[in-house]
């Protein structure tokens, strides 16, 4: 496999970007989850005001992983952080360090902003999580939680 390149997605791969979110709620196992449009990819990636970024990984031209990010901040460290919301990498495409490469992308990126941290989540099933932690990455302890649909509402007093 040729070397790797990383660039900025651009509004013309708005389709792209789409189709590998896809591909990784299918890995996931959470295609059921999966709501995201073309419409929103274009509006929340490349509108006006976007919500987060995304950076497609090539080879030979061809995408073979995606990593989605957007900014947070750490209240104790005072810093900006990263946090990845998404990283994939197509199945034809693993094993050849494409993952390695669009992480360290992601990194540069953090100590380019200066960030003091990248965050991300995996699932407790993932094979991925040994990708992650030979990376040096560390899992901190910490469990994610989320509330979503009429739990947030009735939380929110809205039902």
């Amino acid at each position: 496999m040729s070397a790797v390149t990383i660039r900025a997605a651009r509004p013309e791969d708005a389709g792209t970007v789409l189709e590998l979110t896809r591909a990784l709620a299918r890995f996931i196992k959470a295609e059921d989850w999966f709501l995201a449009t073309l419409a929103d990819v274009e509006r929340d990636c490349f509108g006006e005001a976007p919500r987060y970024e995304a950076w497609l990984a090539e080879v030979k031209g061809a995408s073979a992983g995606l990593a989605t990010l957007f900014p947070t901040y750490s209240t104790f460290k005072a810093k900006p952080c990263l946090f990845v919301d998404s990283l994939y990498v197509d199945e034809t495409a693993r094993g050849y360090g494409v993952g390695k490469v669009l992480m360290r992308h992601i990194c540069q990126l953090a100590v380019e902003r200066g960030c003091v941290r990248v965050d991300l989540n995996v699932l407790n099933w993932n094979p991925a999580r040994s990708f992650y932690t030979g990376l040096g990455m560390q899992e901190t302890g910490e469990l994610g939680m989320t509330i979503t649909g009429p739990a947030m509402r009735s939380l929110a007093g809205l039902d």
